[in-house]
């Protein structure tokens, strides 16, 4: 029984980790291809390279802080504004230009025009969701816990839900959450597997949003998207070694997947709170 009550300590922090760790991975490529960032810095922006360095240092800022729980609800809150920010002020932008110039073109949901398309700003808006997840299970305020993680919790299942509709329709670009590059490389079965992300992606989605088994179908997401990630990156680091995108990519699903596993979490927390004030009563009594 201690081993397990062990576990159960250690777990939370473990699958904030998955989310932190995506942090300071880009803090490292913030340094490493700083030229590249501030290229993607709006251009109205001033001291576009500044930014780029500050941004790096402000993202693992926050993800040590989340690692070790130190002012880890502001933190989580001042991460999830600053993907947001990312969200608002570069792949929105970037998007909207792109259907312009191109809007007969399905494949510009997918074009990499550095800054990844569609399905690479719903991650980043996923992100956005876990980050805003931590901090708000953190809240002191039952009512805004309560419906904060409700609303944060559709929005992400809803994403993962279309995530795992787009397996069945463009699956040159699957298994595993849809990146920006073509999946081009051998994988075995690799239409069965497509499939099959699909469909658990779509089912633990669709669990969440109707309010059924949410705890294990946000854990189910956590397990398909970390397990699919690391699986499907030794084949993409096969086929394009050295190639610091695809990396990238997987950390991102990787964060995505801690994002599923804290929202699996907030049941949790949520169900053991009438449980803990009931035993608090109890031993006033």
């Amino acid at each position: 029984m201690n081993d397990r009550n062990e576990t159960l300590q250690w777990l939370p922090r473990f699958v904030e980790f998955l989310l932190a760790s995506l942090m300071v991975y880009s803090c490292i490529m913030h340094f490493k291809f700083a030229q590249f960032v501030a290229g993607i810095v709006p251009a109205w922006m001033p001291w576009r390279l500044f930014w780029a360095y500050f941004t790096g240092v402000a993202l693992c800022v926050a993800g040590i802080s989340i690692i070790v729980r130190r002012l880890s609800r502001l933190a989580a809150t001042l991460l999830g504004v600053l993907l947001l920010l990312f969200v608002l002020l570069i792949h929105t932008p970037s998007m909207v230009s792109s259907i312009i110039q191109r809007p007969g073109d399905i494949n510009v949901l997918w074009s990499f025009n550095g800054t990844g398309g569609v399905n690479n700003f719903l991650k980043d808006v996923s992100l956005v969701l876990a980050a805003f997840l931590v901090a708000a299970k953190q809240s002191l305020d039952s009512t805004f816990r309560q419906w904060s993680l409700r609303i944060l919790g559709a929005l992400f299942a809803g994403i993962m839900a279309l995530f795992g509709v787009e397996h069945f329709f463009y699956t040159s670009y699957t298994p595993g959450i849809p990146s920006w590059s073509f999946v081009s490389f051998w994988i075995p079965w690799r239409l069965f597997w497509g499939y099959l992300t699909g469909a658990l992606l779509l089912c633990g989605g669709v669990l969440i949003l109707i309010g059924k088994s949410e705890r294990d179908a946000a854990a189910m997401l956590g397990a398909t998207i970390l397990s699919v990630a690391a699986t499907t990156y030794l084949f993409r680091m096969a086929a394009h070694l050295g190639n610091y995108s695809e990396l990238t990519n997987t950390m991102k699903d990787v964060a995505v997947a801690g994002g599923a596993f804290i929202l699996g979490g907030t049941f949790s927390f949520n169900q053991r709170r009438p449980a803990i004030a009931s035993e608090a009563v109890d031993e006033r009594g």
